[in-house]
């Protein structure tokens, strides 16, 4: 994700590098365990395979999941969505993390009602999209 010269952010894919940077932070903001497994081939094309344990539980609310963000400093984004369409986004000044795709799908409540995130596009924002997240934050 970059901001584009109009002061939007505009979506690009991930290099491989950006990819596993991600699943660095996820590990280390979030408490996962998202293993690297290795890299293949697949239909000509290489491919990086990872691994993460299985999490038990069930849907997380959208107000859960907003409440769960809030509460480690994250404000909402309107109008950003990356991944599913209308997917909740998250922002935090603190380290500069723009987190994508926080949708249903991608936080579960486990059996003690604690939410775990468990595939979220995370970007370190830099001082463009900064700049263009500011009219969108709530």
């Amino acid at each position: 994700m970059i901001a584009s010269e109009g002061g939007l952010p505009a979506f690009v894919h991930a290099t491989p590098l950006e990819y596993l940077e991600r699943l660095l932070t996820q590990n280390r903001l979030f408490g996962d365990d998202i293993q690297l497994s290795g890299i293949a081939e697949e239909d000509g094309r290489q491919v990086i395979l990872t691994s993460q344990p299985f999490i038990h539980g069930s849907e997380a609310t959208l107000t859960e999941i907003e409440l769960y963000f809030r509460a480690m400093w994250f404000q909402p984004v309107t109008g950003l969505n990356a991944g599913r369409r209308d997917s909740p986004a998250f922002y935090r000044d603190l380290d500069e993390t723009l987190v994508l795709d926080a949708h249903q799908g991608n936080l579960i409540k486990d059996d003690n009602a604690c939410i775990i995130p468990i595939d979220l596009i995370l970007v370190r924002a830099d001082a463009a999209l900064q700049k263009a997240l500011e009219p969108l934050l709530s």
